[in-house]
């Protein structure tokens, strides 16, 4: 028996082909790899179209790293949009393809994503979801596999959510393909970076002189489930006791202040902290200050609007200064400072948070308007 060849078969033919062809080389086509993709619970990886078995040790698969562009992977800010980075580097290939998702750390095949992805008007980037489990997945586009070098690049962002904390985890695919259109003989890589969304996004944190004793301030942007604060104090920097305790704003979207007084002999050198204490238990800490009279005094912020002047009363004791934008992108910093005054008129126009560190791990933040 014969069959006819018609145009609608012979149509048909040709898109089967094309179909097996982006499979086989699925970083050429601009869509990308499909979702559901990153090896995480629940998922397959890229060996589901590609031949091959997933390699997850060795010096190349060293070379797929996750940063975070202000900062570490550890203690993200919630509600906060953080400018990140994957980069991946191979002498054996020139193109590369990936694709990322973020769950909970004790994610289950059925868990949703943490957070979301921006990529502003990328063209090596893009995004895709699912909707059962609800999952967002960042990935390469066509033009972003393209590695020249052996080595690529891909910027994005990532936004925390407002109600979740604990741990996360970012699951990770990156193939390194061979570049022959085949679905054999390119290398599958799976990787796993762990972070920590905290439950309090902490703004300043310093001590000073009172007549009562040593007064520790500091303030948060935002409380998530925050039953407590404990404040805790050490003599040497390792071995910390509860000195005192005050109750949390539990959920809270604005900026919240407190205060404490340590009414012990303030002329002795003393390390502080703060516990935060979840109401379910859980708890985060926040940096160590060391208190001692000469090295707590407040810098002054003189904004002239065209030239904004830090002033030091202690200049021996300002370690660090950030400059940061909105989207909590670093801008400028200014590290040992060794004048009483600092001017920023070099920072463009614009609306900045400044973060101001002294030698003894005090903290200010202050908002700066350059225009």
């Amino acid at each position: 028996m014969k069959t006819k060849i018609t145009r609608k078969t012979l149509f048909r033919g040709i898109a089967l082909s094309a179909s097996f062809l982006i499979i086989g080389n699925v970083f050429t086509y601009q869509s990308g790899p499909s979702a559901g993709l990153t090896n995480a619970p629940g998922e397959g990886n890229c060996t589901s179209c590609h031949s091959g078995s997933t390699i997850s040790s060795g010096s190349t698969w060293g070379n797929i790293i996750l940063a975070r562009t202000a900062g570490s992977l550890s203690g993200f800010l919630p509600n906060a949009s953080n400018a990140m980075t994957l980069s991946f580097s191979s002498s054996s290939s020139t193109t590369f393809g990936f694709q990322l998702c973020v769950l909970p750390a004790s994610a289950s095949s059925s868990s949703a994503s943490v957070g979301s992805f921006s990529i502003g008007s990328s063209s090596v980037v893009q995004t895709t979801s699912t909707s059962s489990p609800s999952r967002g997945y960042l990935m390469h586009t066509a033009t972003g596999s393209s590695a020249s070098s052996g080595s690529k690049t891909w910027n994005f962002n990532w936004q925390t959510p407002s109600g979740f904390t604990g741990g996360a985890t970012f699951y990770v695919v990156v193939n390194e393909a061979d570049g022959d259109n085949s679905s054999s003989g390119d290398n599958i890589y799976v990787k796993t970076f762990s972070t920590t969304v905290l439950p309090v996004r902490w703004l300043d944190f310093s001590s000073s002189e009172s007549e009562a004793g040593v007064l520790l301030n500091w303030s948060t942007a935002q409380e998530i489930n925050n039953d407590r604060f404990d404040i805790e104090k050490s003599t040497d920097g390792k071995n910390f006791e509860t000195i005192g305790s005050l109750k949390g704003k539990g959920n809270s979207e604005i900026n919240s202040y407190y205060s404490f007084v340590d009414e012990e002999n303030s002329n002795v050198k003393a390390f502080y902290r703060i516990r935060q204490i979840d109401f379910d238990g859980q708890s985060d800490v926040s940096k160590v200050i060391i208190h001692s009279k000469l090295l707590n005094e407040e810098p002054k912020l003189i904004n002239s609007g065209s030239a904004p002047t830090l002033v030091f009363a202690n200049v021996e004791a300002m370690h660090n200064v950030k400059v940061f934008g909105l989207n909590g992108q670093l801008v400028q910093q200014y590290i040992d400072i060794t004048a009483d005054k600092l001017n920023l008129s070099q920072i463009p126009n614009g609306l900045y948070l400044i973060e101001i560190t002294s030698s003894s791990g005090s903290t200010w933040m202050k908002k700066l308007l350059v225009q």
